[in-house]
């Protein structure tokens, strides 16, 4: 299979497709950022060429054609559901890969049941990109999945922490143990994926940075901070019903938000995966210290 060149990001200013963006071309490639924010005319910012679209069939069909890959970073919400129509109009404009917007916990046989239903959409989607390769031999995909990003929730406070404030919202007893992936490794999982794209075709790749829990982050935290943060206590198993309240009642950001942390923080369980499982080596993704990431937050 060869090399790529240009690659076309959907979802490329958010939190998690601004970094591919710069990864992309750092390494070397053409990258077209497609938004709907700009104006009707293509602008190039910081080595990107920026294109807007109204994500239609025709629309997408348009900007695709010429590249080679689409990487989708796109929120969570009914824009996971539209991936579809961009699968589509990838096909029909001759992409040879799509990397649909997976990264954090995986949608593949989720180890809770809560996932399983929050994740419908993206396994649905990824049964679509199977079905999609096999009646199109040249079109092909891979998926990354980095379990709970870690510096989203900490920037987010979706773990419980504010650097800032200097306080810790701790679930249950925050002994869950989790798996973990860095924004900084995702991306770079993204751009060995486009280098050496025969290595990774029609592959479900897990990678990871951590196995951690609340309270090593808070402990990691304090000692880096060298103060005593102010901690308060929350019911893990109320969050999560109160989350599925919200979602009931169209408050899909606070629901959603609520019922991972519920169910992803109860008790003392480990939900982490088998280490033979991970594609960090094939990826070449290096190993990451915690507390030495950590620091990078906290100075940042």
């Amino acid at each position: 299979m060869a090399n790529f060149h240009n690659i076309a990001v959907l979802g490329g200013t958010g939190q998690i497709g601004g970094p591919i963006v710069k990864a992309l071309i750092d390494a070397g490639f053409n990258v077209t950022v497609v938004t709907r924010g700009l104006g009707s005319n293509p602008k190039e910012i910081n080595g990107a060429i920026f294109v807007t679209s109204d994500y239609t069939y025709e629309s997408l069909v348009k900007i695709f054609t010429g590249q080679e890959a689409v990487v989708s970073a796109v929120a969570a919400g009914p824009p996971i559901a539209a991936q579809k129509v961009m699968v589509d109009a990838a096909i029909q404009a001759g992409v040879r890969r799509f990397i649909p917007s997976e990264y954090g916990s995986s949608s593949i046989d989720p180890p809770l049941e809560d996932f399983k239903k929050l994740m419908a959409p993206k396994t649905e989607l990824i049964g679509y990109l199977r079905e999609k390769c096999r009646l199109y031999p040249t079109f092909s995909w891979t998926c990354l999945s980095g379990g709970a990003l870690l510096d989203v929730g900490i920037h987010s406070g979706t773990w419980g922490f504010s650097v800032s404030e200097r306080t810790a919202t701790i679930f249950d007893t925050g002994e869950a143990r989790f798996d973990s992936t860095t924004i900084p490794a995702m991306a770079r999982s993204v751009v060995s994926v486009l280098l050496r794209p025969a290595d990774s075709a029609n592959k479900y790749l897990l990678i990871r940075s951590f196995i951690v829990s609340q309270s090593e982050i808070l402990t990691a935290l304090e000692d880096i901070t060298q103060s005593k943060w102010s901690v308060s206590y929350v019911n893990a198993e109320s969050l999560r019903q109160e989350g599925w309240r919200l979602l009931a009642d169209n408050n899909p950001k606070q629901g959603i938000e609520s019922i991972i942390r519920g169910a992803l923080f109860q008790g003392q369980k480990n939900i982490s995966v088998s280490q033979d499982a991970l594609a960090n080596t094939q990826l070449g993704l290096q190993t990451t210290n915690l507390r030495h990431y950590l620091e990078s937050i906290v100075e940042n």
